[in-house]
């Protein structure tokens, strides 16, 4: 028994380190959420038919300090005034239809959470979106005047520039902008890109799930 008590002394001494390390890596790892109101504006397009639009967006992640991996979920609504569109393949122009698209997008976060007033950060994701518009008739190259108005996919990327603005406790000002660009899929015929502005909250707790304690 003697021979083996420094045996055993080294493996408590290694099993209580192991847990003190597993402790200061489980309270670095925060719950990280917001919402966003952003302004789309489709480039490369012509003006009269394409308007600018709004969308939204709420996303929640991991913060595990400099670095946050979420996932977010926008609905974006962009105006098409089919008056102005001068095209013999549109059958019945009606105004104003919305180009409406569902995006679900994984992505990382960069941050600079040792700010006290702000949190700086810059993101990229993966946007997997699913496009539809008013069937409006065939034979063009133009997502406006399809003949088909179901819900599409094309794939795309984002990225974003923003600060957060300390509020109170764990709220934050969410101000920025963000660059955005769809692949053809099924939807377009070329690729399409646009810039959003945007503004929104956002929430970083205090507290892990598992008790751990704020930065």
């Amino acid at each position: 028994m003697p021979r083996l008590t420094p045996l055993l002394l080294a493996v408590t001494l290694c099993f209580l380190a192991s847990s003190a390390s597993a402790q200061e890596r489980r309270v670095q790892l925060r719950f990280q959420g917001g919402v966003n109101f952003g302004v789309p504006i489709f480039l490369d397009v012509d003006r009269d038919i394409v308007k600018p639009g709004l969308s939204f967006t709420g996303w929640g992640g991991f913060d595990i300090g400099w670095v946050v991996f979420d996932f977010g979920l926008g609905l974006q609504w962009t105006g098409i005034d089919t008056n102005n569109i001068n095209d013999p393949n549109i059958v019945e122009p009606s105004g104003f239809e919305p180009l409406i698209r569902w995006n679900f997008s994984p992505g990382v976060r960069f941050q600079v959470p040792t700010i006290d007033a702000v949190l700086p950060y810059v993101t990229g994701a993966f946007d997997a979106n699913l496009w539809s518009f008013q069937a409006l008739g065939s034979g063009c190259t133009s997502y406006y005047c399809r003949d088909d108005g179901r819900a599409q996919f094309a794939p795309g990327f984002s990225g974003k520039a923003g600060l957060g603005i300390h509020l109170k406790n764990a709220m934050y000002l969410d101000v920025g902008f963000q660059y955005s660009m769809s692949g053809k899929g099924d939807f377009f015929n070329s690729s399409q890109w646009w810039v959003e502005p945007f503004i929104g909250f956002i929430y970083r707790g205090d507290k892990d799930r598992f008790g751990g304690v704020g930065y």
